[in-house]
């Protein structure tokens, strides 16, 4: 009788791990990092070319949990021609970019949403990702584990994607990105994401720098994360396209 139990744990032990799917990998990753309602980090960006020449420049990010979904507000602070740039992502389809020297803001929708973010290589869908979450419409298919990590392919469905495919690769101890990489519809690698320097933050488990290499065009995008606070006194009024366009953001 003990033998036929443990051979039914066994398989039952078995048949879950192999059940597992890509999606509930994403899944275990957003929720491992939702333990908060709001945060706040100050970015230092820095785009080098391929001359090894780099070029700074300084950013707050908002985020806030809103149910479901996360909405996130990034402002430039320096240098000088991107100050108060604002990008506020509500959800998929609501992206909205306020240009201080046009005092315009526009919605990003579309093809538009594959540009290039203030001249770096993120693209305006990439952002999604620095808050450990892939937007969009895509099927993610787990296609290795190890006793270590998790390697899963995510399909976009966008007919509008340059991205044919995106395989993400996440560490199992923290449940964080350690590398993230992006093909074309040719199955070419065009760009590649690296995460490193894990730091905790009272509990709050993040990788500090982020540093994507764009293959094609011997650029990256450095991304370091100087200061992060949580469950700042912000609410959802804060995460409004009105609000985006005013010279000082205030807590509301």
């Amino acid at each position: 009788m003990r033998k036929k139990i443990s051979i039914v744990i066994l398989l039952t032990f078995v048949i879950s791990i192999f059940s597992m799917t890509g999606q509930d990998v994403l899944d275990k990753v957003k929720d491992a990092h939702d333990n908060f309602k709001t945060e706040k980090s100050l970015v230092t960006m820095q785009l080098k070319n391929s001359n090894g020449e780099i070029r700074e420049r300084e950013f707050d990010m908002y985020l806030m949990h809103d149910g479901e979904d996360t909405l996130a507000l990034v402002r430039f602070n320096k240098p000088a021609e991107v100050k108060r740039i604002t990008l506020l992502t509500l959800s998929d389809d609501e992206i909205y970019l306020y240009m201080p020297a046009y005092r315009k803001t526009k919605r990003i929708s579309g093809g538009a949403k594959n540009g290039k973010f203030v001249g770096s290589d993120f693209k305006y869908n990439d952002i999604s990702l620095l808050y450990n979450e892939q937007n969009g419409d895509y099927d993610a298919n787990l296609i290795n584990e190890t006793e270590k990590e998790y390697i899963v392919e995510i399909i976009p469905h966008e007919s509008d994607s340059d991205y044919g495919k995106i395989v993400a690769t996440i560490v199992k101890k923290d449940l964080l990105f350690e590398k993230i990489e992006f093909y074309n519809k040719a199955n070419k690698l065009i760009k590649v994401m690296n995460f490193s320097d894990v730091k905790n933050f009272s509990g709050h488990i993040l990788a500090t720098k982020i540093e994507l290499n764009n293959l094609e065009e011997n650029h990256s995008t450095i991304l370091i994360i100087k200061n992060v606070e949580f469950d700042i006194s912000i609410t959802k009024r804060f995460f409004n396209k009105r609000n985006i366009s005013k010279p000082v953001l205030k807590y509301q």
